[in-house]
């Protein structure tokens, strides 16, 4: 075979892989969702009313979206006077514990529909919900509601003649107005404007507005937009709770005073939190705990705290003004916070029952007629469900109605846990069909690595034909239990798997020939090496200490037997340990905030500064020994940007440049320049990756805040010694000058034999790309990411523009390693289908961990965390390609030879 044969099938086999493996890792993604979070919504199920004489006539629904419970109980009860006296004296209160996503369709469908987010949701649209679910407005006599276009029209979908929608144009959505108020200020304009002119002065048609089961929602979104833009401690934030509290008790006076009937509810709750640094989407009690204060007509005066999950507000609504508990309702109502009878408590408790029950048959049923093997849960058979509602209903004919509530609850309970039984029914055996099958997949990646010409036995006929009906076996399996077509890619991934492993003959053979010679080797310690370096990657996920303890063990790795330290001097290993043991700091420090810390701000361009001069220093030295002409107007150039960001910076958080000033627009000259110019710089591997780093440096100077300036010096700095320890590695001498001769574009990779040194630098690669995930923060949480960072460049809060921005900042990093390690793969021409699977094994046993540690139950920090870090992980694989792919362009595009 010639060499540009053999080079076109490496080639061909990389693209292979690449895309092979892509599709694989969406497949186990959206299995995920299958297997943890599959939609809860059912069809089919009789609606059930939840009391035939209801305490009022009318509810009134207040949301202050992006409003947490701390920022208004315990000692910031002073900023609502109004509805602590509500609190002290004639309502009931508690918080409502929301679940993830903490955001706003989730948390208003969770009130209003009783149902966490579908996760079908999430993977077809955000802002208009395209699942269809039933809610409390879509079961009113009567609604109507005022806010955000992005809330309201998800109630709606069907554009019901009932509902009466009011929304103000997107466009006032202003996130950097400093009045944030001006949303909520409209809503309430508008609600007083309806009741003094429509409701008041009604001459005809009036009916409608007094008719039982009214539903009236005032969605206000001011404070949401004044925690993001200012902070939940900010006077903005406080200035626009003390507004909506007088305007709450304004609008709720003004509706006792035109209905004066003494028969409408008030209740004031919020979608979701939000932490101190203005964010939300996550699990964390600032996010995940809400404000819920009930009064009026059906509720009782109880001054003692009485918490909630959100889902349970919306049969809690229904049953005040006597409407149909909405379909899917998962939710148990709060008898703690109603005032009525034994007999009307019971009524609720038992429509609450029959409404679950609706659903667990639903669910059963469907279950039972199409699997093969059907276990019914704790023996809850439709004979045993009748008998128990035959006893239930027997306890209300004889009107023991504590009795009957006990025994619903009881019942309730039950019933949840059986639907959460039903829901998951093939949970186990979809996940044992996942894992199976990436198993089959990291077997097949292990053998792509050991691949070599021997093995190239195509597997006999007998043995294909075998193959066929083991791929069929799962599909007809399918099929007789009328499974979604989903189920039948998750069933027949594991044999499709070990198929495309069984392609040739020998490859298992060789593996486990391969992997016995490794075992009986003095190289079998770099198993445990590896094993023990993976699961502190995974640890450092939960707890950063991790990356501590493992950054120093790869330190102390310069002093080992093999060839790592062989060709170092002392000098390089001080250097190595001593950088090692700095970078281990930061993972030990606190997640990144919003406060702006000066000194560590300084000492980080400093040691920018002196990076700069070091690496500047030795290019000038190497280049006049080469007598190379080098022009050094790029490095000039980038230097001056990078002292100017650093500057503006600094002036800009001293207050001698204001948020409104056009001078602002200098930041994004300084940040797009000293980029765009790296092509113009030559190919060889040490001046390009200069220009690289000094390319992005002043734009990570200018949204850095704390130490993360400082981090990325260190960072870079370990990065480079790394590539000169490898290069020497390389080389088999003690020097490192190739890299400064050494062009990017003269290199051709070349298929070779799989070395231990390989495995040590697909090892490290990822070490350095999860402690830039985790150097300065927890990535993995989607409420570490800080709209302050961006302040050098934004005045006004564009949410995709910020979002954009903070993904940059948080990529830099990670393309500094992708430059440095196509650096190394360059100098010592090795193949990058082999590096790419060493990398892909290592990560895959990372997710098949993940897989097994996501969980759909426990706190909802639990539940959020461990799904981010399963997606983190996923993502991993795309992630890489597109940034080597950046990396590649980084190192090897060349205005000059373009323009030629």
């Amino acid at each position: 075979m010639t060499n540009k044969e053999n080079s076109l099938q490496i080639k061909n086999k990389k693209y292979q892989i690449i895309i092979l493996g892509l599709l694989i890792h969406f497949l186990i993604l959206f299995a995920v969702f299958d297997i943890y979070f599959s939609s809860p919504l059912d069809h089919g199920m009789k609606l059930v009313k939840s009391i035939s004489h209801p305490p009022a006539k009318r509810l009134v629904l207040f949301v202050a979206d992006g409003l947490r419970a701390e920022a208004v109980y315990g000692r910031n009860t002073d900023r609502i006077p109004f509805l602590t006296s509500i609190i002290l004296n004639n309502g009931s209160w508690g918080v409502a514990h929301t679940r993830v996503p903490t955001e706003s369709r989730p948390g208003h469908v969770a009130l209003l529909a009783g149902i966490y987010e579908d996760p079908s949701a999430i993977m077809k649209g955000w802002k208009a919900n395209p699942v269809y679910f039933d809610s409390v407005i879509n079961q009113s006599t009567n609604a109507w509601c005022w806010g955000s276009p992005d809330i309201l029209h998800i109630f709606n979908k069907d554009k019901l003649d009932h509902i009466n929608l009011h929304t103000y144009d997107a466009k006032l959505e202003d996130f950097g107005d400093n009045d944030t108020g001006l949303l909520d200020t409209w809503v309430f304009e508008r609600v007083e404007a309806f009741l003094l002119n429509e409701v008041k002065k009604c001459n005809h048609n009036c009916d409608k507005f007094h008719q039982s089961g009214n539903v009236f929602f005032l969605h206000l979104l001011g404070i949401d937009t004044a925690g993001h833009g200012f902070k939940p401690h900010s006077k903005e934030y406080i200035r626009n709770i003390q507004l909506v509290d007088r305007n709450v008790d304004r609008i709720s006076k003004l509706f006792s005073e035109i209905y004066n009937d003494s028969l409408t509810t008030f209740i004031f709750t919020a979608d979701h939190g939000m932490t101190d640094w203005g964010s939300h989407g996550a699990g964390s009690p600032h996010e995940t705990e809400a404000p819920l204060i009930a009064w009026g007509a059906g509720v009782k005066a109880n001054r003692a705290q009485q918490d909630v999950k959100q889902i349970d507000i919306a049969p809690f609504l229904s049953s005040l003004v006597g409407l149909n508990i909405p379909m899917n309702s998962l939710g148990v109502i709060p008898l703690n916070y109603l005032e009525m009878s034994k007999e009307d408590l019971a009524e609720v408790q038992l429509s609450n029952t029959l409404q679950l029950l609706e659903i667990f048959n639903v669910k059963r049923r469907r279950t039972e007629a199409n699997t093969l093997v059907f276990i019914p849960y704790k023996g809850l058979t439709s004979e045993v469900l009748t008998e128990k509602m035959y006893y239930l209903s027997m306890l209300k004919e004889k009107k023991e109605f504590d009795a009957l509530i006990k025994e619903c609850v009881k019942l309730m309970g039950t019933l949840i846990d059986g639907l959460d039984y039903y829901h998951n029914y093939y949970q186990y055996p979809l996940l044992i069909s996942i894992s199976v099958g990436f198993i089959g997949w990291i077997l097949f990646l292990i053998a792509s690595v050991l691949d070599n010409e021997k093995l190239g036995n195509k597997s006999p006929l007998l043995h294909k034909r075998i193959l066929i009906i083991f791929n069929a076996v799962p599909v007809i399996l399918c099929y007789m239990q009328s499974f979604p077509l989903s189920y039948y890619l998750h069933f027949t991934f594991p044999v499709a798997s070990f198929t495309l492993l069984h392609r040739d003959t020998n490859r298992l053979k060789s593996i486990f020939f391969e992997f016995k010679q490794f075992l009986s080797s003095d190289k079998a310690a770099s198993i445990i090496i590896y094993i023990i370096g993976i699961e502190l990657l995974i640890c450092g996920f939960f707890h950063r200490a991790a990356f501590s303890i493992l950054t120093v063990l790869i330190g102390l790795w310069i002093f080992s037997t093999d060839t790592f330290g062989k060709y170092t001097n002392k000098r390089d290993k001080l250097l190595w340990i001593s950088l090692c043991s700095v970078l281990s700091a930061f993972p030990l420090c606190p997640v990144m905030k919003t406060s702006f810390n000066m000194p560590m701000y300084v000492l980080g361009c400093v040691s920018w500064l002196v990076l700069f001069y070091e690496m500047y220093c030795r290019i000038t030295v190497q280049n006049q020994l080469r007598n190379t002409k080098v022009s050094y107007k790029i490095f000039h150039f980038q230097f001056l940007c990078l002292v100017c960001a650093a500057i503006y910076t600094v002036l800009l958080e001293l207050g001698f440049i204001a948020n409104n000033s056009s001078i602002k627009y200098i930041s994004w000259f300084i940040f797009v320049m000293p980029i765009s110019i790296i092509p113009f710089s030559n190919q060889l591997v040490a001046d390009r990756l200069i220009t690289t780093f000094f390319g992005f440096a002043p734009f990570y100077l200018l949204v850095s805040s704390n130490y993360e300036a400082l981090f990325s010096a260190v960072y870079v700095a370990i990065l480079c010694n790394w590539l000169l320890i490898e290069s020497k590695v390389l080389q088999a001498t003690d020097s490192g000058n190739i890299i400064y001769y050494l062009s990017f574009n003269s290199l051709i990779e070349s298929k070779q034999k799989v070395n231990s040194d390989m495995f040590r630098r697909a090892f490290l690669f990822m070490v350095f790309i999860f402690v830039g995930f985790f150097g300065t923060g927890n990535i993995a949480s989607l409420n570490s990411f800080d709209p302050m960072w961006v302040r050098a460049f934004l005045t006004v809060f564009s949410p995709f523009k910020m979002m954009g921005l903070i993904l940059l900042k948080i990529a830099v990093p990670f393309l500094f390693t992708c430059c440095v390690f196509r650096a190394i793969n360059s100098i010592g021409k090795e193949n990058i289908l082999q590096m790419f699977c060493i990398i892909l094994i290592f990560s895959d046993i990372m997710v098949l961990q993940f897989l097994f540690l996501i969980t759909n139950k426990g706190s909802w920090l639990d539940i959020g965390s461990s799904l981010s870090h399963f997606i983190i992980m996923e993502g991993f694989v795309t992630i890489l390609l597109i940034l080597y792919g950046f990396a590649h362009l980084l190192t090897t595009v060349n205005y000059l030879k373009l323009e030629k």
